[in-house]
Parts: C-alpha cells; sequence; structure tokens
C-alpha cells in the first residue's frame, strides 16, 4: 500500500553551518572572555554557553588551557550567558553584543555537587570494592538505568524503606517509562530488592555516605574545541501545559536531571537533511505530531502528522538518510486500533511523505532503519527485519532464527545493513545476533559472549533462579548481559559495529568471517553505549546514554575520545553524522528526556586563534 501526503514546503537554507564556518553578517560578533576560579587559577574545560533573549536556540563552546573562550560570530542582540564546571556553582550574566563582546566568569566552589553530576560519574561513585557491592553495583547499573539515565533517581536521597517504594515502582515499569500495575514484574529487582534497597541506602541515604568520587578531567584537546548548537523543540500541545517548552531543560546543571512527568519526553531519533534542517521522531502517542522538522537558522519547529483513527497521530521511532538525501522514518500507530505499522519515505525538499505499507500476512515494522550498499532500506520487525526496494516498492521478510526460546520471547531492537546488501539485528534481551544472506534468503544467528566478570559472581542460588528467568522486556537483562541494542555497519568496509549497553562495550563484528572482537569502552562500569554511527575515516560514533556524553572509537589508532554534552540528563537513544566535502563533520544528538536535538561541529586550533584575534579587533 502507498499513500502519498503533501505535509507543506520546504525553504531551501544556506545550511546549518551558517553561524559556525560562514564570515557571518557585520552585525555579527565573536563573543569572547575568560573564567577563573575564586582563588584566581585560569579554568580550562569549563563549558559557556549563550542563549539570546527570547531564542530556541543555545551555542556552547569550552574554555582552553588558559581559561579562554570564544564563540563563533552570533547575531547581535542580547544573550544570557553561563559557565559551568562540575563542583563549581553556574556563574550567569548577561551580554548585550551591540555594545560589548566580552565576558569573563568566576566559579565559586559548591559543596554539595551530586546533583550536577552525569549519569557515569555517579555511577562510578557507588561503592564496588567488596564482592557484594560490585555486584550489587552490577544489578542497579544494568536495571535500574532501563528507561532512564542513573543521575535520574541517584540524585535523590532515600533511606532503606524509600529504596524499596522506588523499587516497587521501577519493577513495574515498562520500556516507556510507564508504571503498568498488571505488567510482569522485573524479576531481577523483584528477586534482589532487599539487598539493592540496603545498598542504596548506604551509598545514597540521609547518613554518612559509601559512596567515593573521582571525576574525570574536564574537556581539553579536541573535545574542548567542538561546538554546540541545541534546539529547544516545543512540547506536545496535547499536554495542556501553561508552558511551550520545558522550564527545567538541563541547561543549569546545578538543578539537576529533571523528570519526564511534565511532558519533556518523546523526541527520540534525528537526522540532518542535506539543507541543514534537522527532522526527528516522535516515539510516543499524541494527536498532533508524526515527525518534526527544525529550521537550522532560526530554531522554528514545524510538525507533521498522518492521521489516525480517532484523531490521533502515527507515531514514529527511527529515522535514516539515505545517500540521496531521503528521509526514512517508521510509522506505528497511536490509536487502540490504529494502521499497520508501515515505512513512511520524507522528500525533504518539498516535504512530501509516502507511506508505504507491508503486505497482508507480513509483519508490520518495528523500530529502527537502515540502507544497505545496493539501496535497499531495512526496517526492523517484531520478528526480525524487512527489506524495502525503493525502486519496484515491494518488500522482503526475514525473520530471526530464534524469536523465542525457553526464556521467552526475543524482541528485536537495533538494525544495520552492510555493504554487499546483507542485513543485521539484534536479539537485546539475550545477546543474540541475527543476519539475513539476500543473495540465499537464508538467516542466521549467533549469541554474543558472556560478561565473564558478572558470571563468576553469581551465587549458587543465583545461578538456578536465572536457569528460568524469563526478561520482561529487553530492559530487564541476565546479570552477565551483554544488551546489543542499537548498531551500525562502515559502509567503507565489512564490519558491523554493535553497542552492547549493558556490557560497557562494542561488539565488533567481520561481516564477511562473522568473527566477533568485544572491545571495551574507556570505562565499562559507567559508559552504556545505545547506538553507534559509523563515519568515512571508519570511527565508530556512539551516545553514552547512561550519560551525558558521546564518543567515538578510532580503530586504526585503537583510541576513544569523549565529548561532554551541554546539558544534564539529556538521555540521548541515537547519534548521527553528515559528512559533505569542503565543510566540518556534524554530529546529531537527539536528547529525550529534555526534548532538544544537538548538533556538534569542530574548530581546530588556528580557527579559535583566528577568533581570538577578530574578538579581540586585532
Amino acid at each position: 500500500m502507498r499513500v502519498v501526503a503533501i505535509l507543506g514546503s520546504a525553504t531551501a537554507l544556506s545550511g546549518l553551518l551558517f553561524m559556525l564556518v560562514t564570515p557571518g553578517f557585520a552585525s555579527d560578533a565573536l563573543l569572547h572572555g575568560a573564567v577563573k576560579s575564586a582563588a584566581g587559577e585560569n579554568m580550562g574545560g569549563v563549558t559557556v554557553s549563550a542563549k539570546a533573549e527570547g531564542s530556541t536556540i543555545t551555542t556552547t563552546v569550552y574554555t582552553d588551557d588558559a581559561g579562554e573562550y570564544v564563540f563563533p560570530p552570533l547575531p547581535a542582540g542580547k544573550y544570557n550567558v553561563w559557565a559551568q564546571a562540575l563542583t563549581f556553582e553556574t556563574a550567569k550574566g548577561g551580554v548585550d553584543l551591540a555594545a560589548m563582546n566580552a565576558r569573563d566568569f568566576t566559579l565559586k566552589p559548591m559543596t554539595d555537587f551530586v546533583r550536577q553530576l552525569p549519569g557515569d560519574e555517579i555511577l562510578a561513585a557507588l561503592p564496588d570494592e567488596a564482592p557484594d557491592d560490585a555486584r550489587m553495583k552490577t544489578l542497579v547499573r544494568k536495571n535500574c538505568t532501563g528507561c532512564h539515565t542513573p543521575s535520574y533517581p541517584l540524585q535523590h536521597r532515600f533511606d532503606e524503606q524509600g529504596w524499596n517504594a522506588i523499587l516497587n515502582t521501577m519493577k513495574q515499569i515498562n520500556v516507556l517509562g510507564t508504571w503498568v500495575p498488571e505488567r510482569a514484574l522485573n524479576g531481577t529487582i523483584d528477586t534482589h530488592q532487599k539487598e539493592i534497597a540496603a545498598y542504596l541506602a548506604r551509598a545514597r541515604g540521609p547518613g554518612e555516605t559509601s559512596m567515593r568520587f573521582h571525576l574525570k578531567p574536564r574537556p581539553s584537546g579536541e573535545a574542548a574545541r567542538v561546538v554546540y548548537r541545541e534546539y529547544d523543540v516545543p512540547l506536545d500541545p496535547d499536554m495542556g501545559l501553561p508552558y511551550k517548552y520545558l522550564p527545567l531543560d538541563g541547561s543549569d546543571w546545578s538543578l539537576g536531571t529533571g523528570s519526564l512527568m511534565n511532558g519533556a519526553n518523546g523526541v527520540h531519533d534525528a537526522q540532518l537533511d542535506l539543507d541543514g534542517n534537522i527532522w526527528f521522531t516522535q516515539a510516543l502517542p499524541t494527536r498532533t505530531t508524526t515527525i518534526g522538522r527544525i529550521d537550522a537558522r532560526t530554531g522554528e519547529t514545524k510538525i507533521f502528522k498522518l492521521g489516525e483513527p480517532g484523531g490521533y497521530a502515527s507515531n514514529s521511532h527511527g529515522i535514516i538518510r539515505d545517500p540521496k538525501g531521503n528521509l526514512w522514518f517508521n510509522s506505528r500507530p497511536s490509536a487502540p486500533k490504529g494502521l499497520k505499522p508501515a515505512l513512511v519515505k520524507v522528500d525533504p525538499r518539498t516535504a512530501t511523505l509516502t507511506k508505504y505499507e507491508p503486505p497482508e500476512g507480513m509483519a508490520g515494522t518495528a523500530g529502527s532503519l537502515d540502507y544497505d550498499g545496493k539501496g535497499q532500506i531495512w526496517v526492523t520487525s517484531p520478528f526480525g527485519a524487512l527489506r524495502f526496494d525503493p525502486v519496484a516498492e515491494k518488500f522482503q521478510e526475514f525473520n530471526s532464527v530464534t524469536p523465542k526460546n525457553d526464556n521467552g520471547a526475543i524482541p528485536v531492537y537495533g538494525v544495520a545493513a552492510d555493504r554487499d546488501g546483507n542485513g543485521w539485528w539484534a536479539g537485546m534481551a539475550q545477546d543474540f545476533i541475527e543476519s539475513a544472506d539476500t543473495t540465499t534468503g537464508k538467516t542466521a544467528e549467533m549469541k554474543l559472549p558472556p560478561d565473564a566478570r558478572e558470571l563468576a559472581w553469581l551465587t549458587p542460588d543465583e545461578k538456578a533462579y536465572y536457569q528460568t528467568y524469563k526478561p520482561v522486556d529487553f530492559n530487564s537483562p541476565f546479570p552477565w548481559a551483554q544488551g546489543p541494542r542499537r548498531m551500525g555497519t562502515d559502509k567503507t568496509g565489512d564490519v558491523l559495529w554493535v553497542a552492547d549497553s549493558f556490557g560497557g562495550n562494542y561488539a565488533r563484528i567481520d561481516t564477511k568471517t562473522r568473527d566477533v572482537t568485544i572491545v571495551p569502552t574507556p570505562d565499562p562500569d559507567t559508559l552504556q553505549p545505545y547506538h553507534v554511527s559509523v563515519d568515512s575515516q571508519h570511527r565508530a560514533w556512539t551516545n553514552m546514554w547512561s550519560t551525558d556524553r558521546i564518543t567515538n572509537y578510532d580503530p586504526v589508532a585503537n583510541k576513544w575520545t569523549l565529548y561532554d554534552l551541554p546539558t544534564r540528563g539529556t538521555e540521548a537513544r541515537y547519534i548521527s553524522v553528515l559528512e559533505r566535502a569542503g565543510e566540518s563533520m556534524q554530529v546529531v544528538v537527539p536528547y529525550s528526556r529534555v526534548r532538544k536535538v544537538a548538533v556538534m561541529t569542530f574548530r581546530s586550533e588556528e580557527d579559535i586563534a583566528r577568533q581570538k584575534q577578530m574578538a579581540a579587533g586585532r
């Protein structure tokens, strides 16, 4: 079934780099300054952000080793400017760029800084010296962060009774973060609840804490030369809230990680089109929004709706950009008896949406997408993956070898496609990687090796319990689970990179030989990768969804680079890149919890030196 809808007209833009790498207009200014501590020390790696009054766009840079910062050209106007570093109070100020372009800050130390911390730092501080503590820490990391970043619950203090109340709620939360009384319990939390509550009460109780903080260094080098532009996404008007944008949006770290109870979530995946606009998916039911488009110059958001029965809008989940510049996403029903989940193509220049529904007898689409080297589009289904031919407009179905076993159903989440035209997908709950050979039409599977360290910590009773354990969903894993969530292929190589969310690593799979290599992140106990996008230099980019950082891994140099995100509680579930000849690469990160989309670009040392000279009038 094919449905065509013209939902608006696109305005050609001069590109997302309008503010970042172009000379700018004569009225533009280069905001600059320095940051010192109250003791008078120059502070490198400090996050400095600026947002024009009335704007929905925040630009962020970092101070260099000398404690100095400079922004790319900003339009003249009045700006709110603030500087932040962990363990220091947020310093705020204003500047009218029509009158001046310099703003210095002094940061004062903060006594109780736990609320400021990103998820990896607060996880790292949990006690793990004793074997039983290490076991509990693993259970917390793998079962209490399935639908939110660990900074959300752990910013608070509760006694043992309070943590038991929190765990009672957690074990009945579904994958969307919704409490469902009739839902089967998370068996791991239920079985270990008494131990977990006592452990958390020692760490984050009202008394003396057993946590030990050893914070990572602030950004330096390349990680301190990046520029972020963050775009606020309007709240769903269905919510009937008295504000259009999220008040607690993570911009001020001292306020902590915000709740989802205020309409924040829904923004899931995001892609740039070739005109520089940002397109994002809406993953939760609504009557208004299927996808949205952000004008990268103005920040204005336009929403698009595919109708469902009862006035609902189909919602969406994954989105990709194919080599021709078309966007593809999956639609899924919001209505109680909605339309069959389908595949939708977007022509971003005309804003034309074309819907393709899998034929009768074939499963509908599920949520993650990719394209292969033959020009075909892949999308997950509940039982495997579908391959779509955009020319013939036909679907081909491939099902998992093991969709269900004695430990229960094995739901599908991530999908990727290689340059030979084959598809790969993950059975996350039980560590299966499935693949489809389009030449033979057959599917095959492999199982990732378990986390041996976690297996060694199991007690005899636990080993017996997990023999018959049935995960409620893919966010209630076995203690030794790797948790292959979303993945990406090297389109110029023969490598599949799998984000092992619970194992804290990548599974590197040779798509020819099927050999598997486990590549640990810099800190597997705190960094939980969600999705992988591979650039033309073979580097694997990922969003560490348990914290407010993204990374790239260079397999040639065997080097990881970590980049701090400027917002607290981002809970990013996707990452994408856009590379174009003669332009800086752009990295796109949607923030699920705080309803923003960020675009990161790069500056060289020479760029910054030149901008400093211009800012000083030299």
